[in-house]
């Protein structure tokens, strides 16, 4: 069984408990989010057995948007076998979560 965690390195302010790497400025977003569509075309050919988890940790994934999420979910579907029952997970800040998101997170199959 094979996963992919993806790391969203966005928050929307530093807490002090936390060591992972963190940005409180999303304006780097959109090439964040190309880097990591890069690198998981260059390890395509890493895993050999179907994908059945992708969990977006981080950071505060939910910060970056449904369009941003969908860029980085078809490049995985594109370059990885993912299995069709795959659990994605989301981490999110509960002071994003909406009805629109939670549908929008939802089409993606999260």
């Amino acid at each position: 069984m094979a996963g992919i965690y993806i790391h969203i390195p966005f928050c929307k302010q530093a807490c002090y408990y936390c060591n992972f790497h963190f940005s409180t400025n999303i304006s780097a977003k959109d090439e964040i989010v190309n880097a990591i569509c890069r690198e998981a075309f260059e390890r395509k050919n890493y895993l050999q057995d179907s994908v059945e988890t992708i969990y977006f940790g981080g950071g505060t994934p939910s910060l970056i948007g449904a369009d941003a999420l969908h860029q980085i979910l078809d490049t995985l579907h594109r370059n990885f076998a993912i299995s069709n029952d795959a659990e994605i997970t989301l981490e999110a800040n509960p002071d994003d979560i909406t009805a629109v998101s939670l549908a929008q997170w939802k089409a993606l199959g999260v």
